[in-house]
């Protein structure tokens, strides 16, 4: 009896057929769940200093001294500090074409790589999805994203700013914006000591392991067949050196606007955050999704509107900047618009 392959567990020939042409050629995708993440562009990398673990000391509290006058003693003081660790994760994946399947394309390597570009970008996007929402609560593999942090996810917090003025519904229908200030000593991505450094668009590495021989999967039998290989892995982390790095603007509402309790983004939070940035904002960037994004455009498009500005950007790989105060806004299509209240 012939085992059934299920859709998205490898590429078979009806898949190959999809992507190719008439006469043969591949065919151009159009990738309808494309997105833009361009955090990535900004973020920085460091190797750990504890294997897959890196920790680094917090300064809590400092000695402040006391008043004296002659003949009056003062109280002994100490500086506080606390040792911060913070783990990473592993991402992988594995792409398997069978050799025969390879070996009917019209473009065998083109075949191959237009697959692992899928892998590339679909991998990317599940880092970036938990770098802000990963729960290491319900999956002990992986690690905690902004959004499952104390410091980030109340309303008490300092860092925490309400764009609903304590006024937020119940629904969630909630989206944020955040700062970052990416650095040293500031905030930082960290990966395994010994492994390779990540960074840029797609951080995703990837390795060709050639053909060889592979077990089918889904058989109680041992069978084998020729296929080719490619590994997909990405190893990373989060750490905060200074929590002060991060400021989250929560409660956009993105949906049911009313101004009571679902609010659009406007910009008094915003300056609120912007002044208490560290280090004169040295490194921040805004991050956003498009519905946010969309907004602040709008306003950039508004006359005599001093808050913002509008760019080409820069490079080969260029695409249109606003600026809020001088500082870029980028968009991140994994930050939702499903978020839960802040409270």
């Amino acid at each position: 009896m012939a085992t059934e392959i299920s859709l998205g567990s490898c590429l078979t020939m009806a898949e190959l057929r999809r992507r190719e042409d008439p006469d043969g050629s591949m065919a151009t995708l159009i990738d309808a769940i494309s997105q833009e993440n361009h955090v990535l562009e900004h973020m920085t990398w460091i190797q750990c200093n504890n294997g897959r673990f890196h920790e680094d000391t917090i300064v809590v509290s400092e000695p402040t001294g006391q008043e004296r006058a002659e003949g009056q003693g003062v109280s002994k003081e100490a500086g506080v500090t606390e040792k911060e660790l913070e783990p990473t994760c592993e991402l992988a994946s594995i792409s398997e074409v069978d050799n025969k399947t390879y070996m009917r394309s019209a473009n065998p390597d083109a075949m191959r790589l237009s697959e692992d570009t899928l892998f590339l970008k679909g991998m990317t996007k599940t880092f970036v999805s938990r770098f802000f929402d990963g729960n290491r609560a319900t999956d002990p593999r992986r690690i905690y994203g902004i959004n499952q942090r104390s410091a980030y996810n109340t309303l008490s917090s300092d860092y925490v700013y309400d764009n609903a003025s304590g006024n937020a519904s119940v629904t969630a229908n909630k989206t944020s914006v955040y700062f970052f200030q990416f650095g040293e000593n500031k905030l930082n991505m960290i990966y395994p000591r010994g492994d390779d450094s990540s960074g840029g668009e797609m951080p995703v590495k990837m390795k060709d392991y050639g053909l060889s021989i592979i077990a089918q999967s889904g058989t109680s039998d041992v069978k084998k067949y020729p296929a080719w290989q490619t590994w997909f892995d990405l190893s990373f982390g989060i750490f905060p050196h200074d929590p002060r790095c991060i400021k989250r603007i929560c409660n956009i509402s993105t949906s049911s606007i009313d101004g009571v309790d679902d609010v659009a983004w406007y910009e008094d939070p915003m300056i609120d955050a912007f002044n208490d940035l560290e280090y004169n904002g040295t490194g921040a960037v805004i991050v956003c999704n498009r519905t946010v994004l969309a907004q602040a455009m709008k306003r950039a498009n508004e006359k005599g509107n001093a808050f913002y500005t509008e760019s080409a950007g820069e490079g080969p790989f260029a695409h249109p900047v606003t600026y809020w105060q001088g500082i870029p806004m980028v968009r991140c299509d994994q930050i939702t618009n499903t978020q839960a209240t802040i409270t």
